[in-house]
């Protein structure tokens, strides 16, 4: 799959579906497995997968102050050409104010 070609919006709404997903199955697996070790190994896991989820979409937040994007190390586009241009002049800008 090629990454590059997916943007920041595209990613946020991806990954509230995979949270969605998750819930999903973390109560199927609460409703079908019957043992309880392996019902909170899986679940836990489950957990653990949505937090790294969360934890990398609160971090496409931020894009758009340093115009630089990655969802679990995969870079991604802000947005069209015209966009990713404007938000790399804004940032030199800033940059350049600062120093």
């Amino acid at each position: 799959m090629d990454f590059s070609a997916l943007d920041v919006s595209t990613m946020e709404t991806t990954s509230l579906v995979v949270l969605g997903v998750l819930v999903l199955l973390a109560v199927a697996v609460l409703l079908l497995i019957s043992k309880f070790i392996v019902k909170i190994l899986v679940v836990g896991l489950i957990v653990a997968l949505g937090i790294a989820i969360y934890s990398q979409r609160a971090e496409l937040a931020s894009c758009p102050q340093t115009c630089a994007c990655s969802f679990f190390g995969y870079e991604l586009e802000i947005g069209s050409d015209s966009v990713d241009a404007a938000c790399q002049d804004v940032v030199s800008r800033v940059r350049a104010a600062v120093d």
